[in-house]
């Protein structure tokens, strides 16, 4: 069954530890951390993450890199295979990092379709290196995410399928709502796409002048979305990711994460594991 969370990237600019203890001590405790710099992927950090974790007795199920803009020109450049090597070492420590906080997957952007950093590889070549690094993550017991970016390679269903055609059950996504409508793409239309290869989703709501709102705040329908869905992907984490002018205060967000839960409870038909408090 489904469990929904935040990620800590709804508090940015604040500090990452600031922005998990904020929300925990209002009662959430399912989360995706997004890192913010190099020193949070250090032991010493991520003992301290841990600790805060048990104490609030809260779960992470996903990581996201701060170097996620920069994953186009370290991995899918014309350079030198030297880069990719050296991109490889970097992700290790994001890997190591997921591993230690016990999340079970990474969130990858990929390659850019834009700007100086557009992929520069074949598809090909992409896919292969796209399956190094999805292999370097389980030697760490982390799946590697690939996410629907709207300037990105896989801002497409069409993409998405032949990650999955070449890659089979490697293939497996963060769906992102709120990018696949900046793509020109309605959510259930991608969701049915990507249908027993989602495993993250990074969720928000939309009217006709912002596309980026609390759930609840505006017109998506997210029983849809999930009826849309199949397999495994029941086992999604449905993380609410907006911007930090989405919302004033957090109960604004506990508030959406009930009206969510709800949501998805009506879709499966039973009660959705919506343990975004603590018992």
């Amino acid at each position: 069954m489904a469990t929904v969370g935040i990620s800590t990237s709804c508090f940015y600019p604040m500090d990452t530890e600031i922005a998990l203890q904020t929300a925990a001590e209002a009662g959430i405790s399912h989360f995706e951390v997004h890192f913010s710099t190099f020193s949070e992927l250090t032991d010493g950090y991520l003992r301290e993450m841990r600790k805060m974790l048990r104490y609030y007795g809260a779960e992470v199920h996903s990581v996201h890199p701060f170097y996620s803009m920069l994953e186009s020109a370290m991995f899918f450049s014309d350079y030198s295979e030297r880069r990719f090597a050296d991109g490889i070492e970097l992700y290790k420590q994001y890997f190591h990092a997921a591993a230690k906080l016990g999340a079970d997957y990474l969130v990858f952007h990929g390659g850019s379709n834009i700007g100086k950093s557009r992929v520069m590889v074949s598809q090909d070549k992409y896919i292969e290196r796209y399956n190094m690094i999805y292999e370097c993550g389980g030697q760490f017991g982390v799946t590697l995410l690939h996410e629907n970016v709207y300037t990105h390679t896989a801002q497409t269903p069409e993409f998405c399928r032949k990650l999955i055609e070449y890659l089979g059950d490697k293939a497996l996504f963060t769906f992102d709502n709120k990018q696949a409508r900046r793509a020109g793409f309605a959510s259930v239309e991608f969701v049915r796409s990507l249908s027993g290869h989602i495993r993250n989703i990074h969720i928000s709501d939309c009217d006709r002048e912002h596309d980026c709102l609390l759930p609840g705040r505006g017109t998506e329908d997210f029983a849809a979305m999930q009826s849309a869905m199949s397999g495994d992907d029941d086992k999604a984490f449905w993380a609410i990711e907006v911007y930090n002018d989405a919302f004033r205060e957090i109960e604004q967000i506990r508030l959406s994460l009930h009206y969510l839960a709800m949501k998805l409870s009506q879709s499966e038909g039973s009660d959705v594991s919506s343990k975004f408090t603590k018992s």
